[in-house]
């Protein structure tokens, strides 16, 4: 039972990396037939991302309405983890110095100086979450393979979800898989701002992304269980418009 329940929160983690839909035998519901079926999740997220200059864009995507966790809820978060987290977190190396970097790096460009905390854990299986909001949870297998700009594109991600919490929320009540792959793509182009205002070439999200899925079909993992997350070459698509939305 204990390996079961790690092995689940494992496939939870993996959530955030997944790269195609769910394929099941009961197809995925949409938003209402008003909103207009034919309207596919990469229009709707580039919609509402829009264009213009990267401070108008950022204004529009790194909103003021997350949720804000003092410290002792993101210690008990921290604690919440699985047991089996805690015996493999890394506390000190020259991988988890590099991370911090790049973490706080992020978190700047976000001005989110200090939020949330940064848990490093070995796992060859590539993984990232933000755990209850306040808890950057990652995992070797994912930085270790990826240079500088490629995982501040991941962290950046799993910053986004921090914005889009209640429309996450709301997709998930309805069951509306599109909403869900909108709000993916919505972090998606969370994460390509932010390589531009860090100084990386913002292709190198897309480019972390083929790694990471590239790493998951070597090690003969599905990703297939989840339905959240659009397929690779729609992300492809998204990132080339957004990018040349960037100017």
């Amino acid at each position: 039972m204990r390996s079961h329940i790690i092995r689940q929160f494992s496939l939870v983690v993996v959530l955030s990396l997944s790269l195609t839909p769910a394929v099941t035998g009961q197809p995925a519901q949409s938003a209402s037939p008003a909103s207009g079926n034919k309207v596919n999740e990469v229009e709707l997220a580039l919609a509402a991302a829009g264009a213009g200059s990267a401070d108008e864009i950022r204004s529009r995507l790194f909103t003021h309405s997350i949720t804000v966790f003092n410290a002792e809820f993101c210690a008990q978060a921290v604690a919440a983890l699985p047991a089996s987290l805690h015996k493999r977190r890394i506390t000190q190396s020259k991988l988890l110095s590099r991370v911090e970097t790049i973490f706080h790096q992020t978190l700047e460009a976000h001005g989110r100086r200090g939020k949330p905390d940064l848990f490093l854990f070995q796992d060859d299986v590539p993984s990232a979450m933000l755990w209850r909001g306040c808890v950057l949870v990652l995992s070797d297998g994912l930085v270790d393979p990826l240079n500088d700009g490629e995982l501040a594109g991941v962290i950046a991600h799993e910053l986004g979800h921090s914005y889009f919490e209640d429309e996450m929320a709301a997709a998930r009540r309805a069951k509306d898989a599109r909403a869900m792959r909108v709000v993916e793509l919505k972090c998606d182009a969370v994460a390509i701002l932010s390589l531009k205002l860090l100084n990386y070439e913002p292709a190198l999200y897309l480019r972390g992304l083929r790694r990471i899925q590239a790493i998951i079909k070597r090690k003969s993992m599905s990703s297939g269980i989840f339905q959240s997350h659009p397929e690779l070459v729609a992300r492809a698509q998204f990132s080339r418009r957004f990018i040349k939305s960037l100017g």
